[in-house]
This record gives structure tokens, sequence and C-alpha cells, in this order.
């Protein structure tokens, strides 16, 4: 099992951000290149709360799913990201892998608990590593009171501004997490929606 995060330095990886398609697609070679003849498979990210089960069988580009799960050895999992996090996810004793794409929508539908279930009902998981990638932190997600209702409790207040903490919102009740400090916000290495607007996309991607 392996997994990584690339940075701005990898370039954009999302064709809907109106970068030239050849830079993107150069760059989905690139990191072909990094998971050598495995089949590397995206998702059409809808910040939903789907699951999809893969193999090498699947598309290349999975349509409206927001997390991948498979214990094909023959695939790599990619999620892509600008703010949002991209969750790794692994089973070491079932070998089963999987990948999530936690934003405030996902993150209040349970998208990386529902992943989680998935994969204990479809491949008996039970001693399931979580891995957060850099992400957008609380110091820098301002939000609305209209987009916080349920969810008060993840979130702070700083100069009567309200930040949402998609970390803790996330990690609640969870027993085996590694999570990055970096703040994509902050640290000009990563794409950020919040801090750029038009932007492209870093991604993580794991391969068993």
């Amino acid at each position: 099992m392996n997994y990584f995060f690339t940075d701005a330095s990898f370039g954009n990886l999302a064709y809907h951000v109106e970068d030239n398609p050849l830079h993107v697609l150069q760059n989905r070679d690139k990191l072909s290149n990094n998971v050598g003849e495995k089949k590397l498979i995206f998702m059409d990210q809808v910040h939903g709360d789907t699951i999809e089960v893969i193999d090498r069988n699947s598309p290349a580009t999975v349509s409206q799913c927001d997390a991948m799960i498979t214990k094909d050895r023959e695939v790599a999992l990619c999620v892509m990201v600008a703010d949002c996090i991209p969750v790794i996810l692994y089973d070491e004793v079932q070998n089963v892998i999987g990948v999530a794409h936690a934003g405030r929508n996902g993150s209040y539908k349970n998208i990386i608990g529902k992943t989680m279930l998935t994969m204990q009902h479809e491949f008996t998981c039970e001693d399931i590593q979580v891995v957060f990638g850099p992400s957008i932190k609380k110091c820098c997600y301002e939000v609305g009171m209209e987009v916080i209702e349920g969810f008060e409790e993840f979130t702070c207040k700083k100069d009567e501004k309200i930040y949402l903490d998609l970390i803790e919102l996330n990690s609640n009740g969870l027993k085996n997490v590694e999570i990055s400090p970096t703040c994509t916000c902050c640290d000009e290495r990563y794409f950020s929606y919040r801090r750029d607007g038009l932007t492209g996309r870093f991604c993580g991607v794991i391969t068993l």
C-alpha cells in the first residue's frame, strides 16, 4: 500500500477550471507515471456522499461520486481538491484502499463515516486507517450563519466572524487518523479556492 499527496508544483489536474486541457492531460500523464502500470482512476466529484466500489474495469473517471474503494491491485485511486480535505483510507489486513472528497457538504453528509461503513460491508474491514491531506483549516475557512445550522459546535468566532473547523468535524469519533497540519489557504505551495478563486486542483493518490 502506497499513498502520496501532490502540491501545486505538480500542476493542475482538473479540466473544469479553465486551464489549457493539454496542460491538464500532461499533468495526468505525469501522475500516471508515478503509479507505474496501474490504472489511475479519478472521480467526477459533486460534493455528495455517493461511494463507488472500483476495479480495473471501472472507467478512468467515475461519474458523480465523492468516494471510491477497492481491493484491486491494478488500480490507483485519486481524489482532487483545492481546500477540501483529500482523504485516504486503508486496511492493511484486508488489503483494501479508498479515497474520499470531504468538503463542507460532504462533511455534513458524513462522507468519511459512510465510506468506512461501505469498506466494512463490502470487504469486512475492521482496522481502517484514515489520513487527511493538506486542506483549509479553521484559521481561514470563514462561513456564514446560513450554512452552519446543526454544526455550530464545529465553529469558532474571531473578530465577529465565523470559521468552520472541517478537521474537527471530520475527525470527530475517528480512532486511527493522521492529519496534515498544512492549511492550503495559508500555504501557497497548494491550490486554494478560498485564497485564489479560480484555481487548479492538487490530489491524493493511493495504491495497493
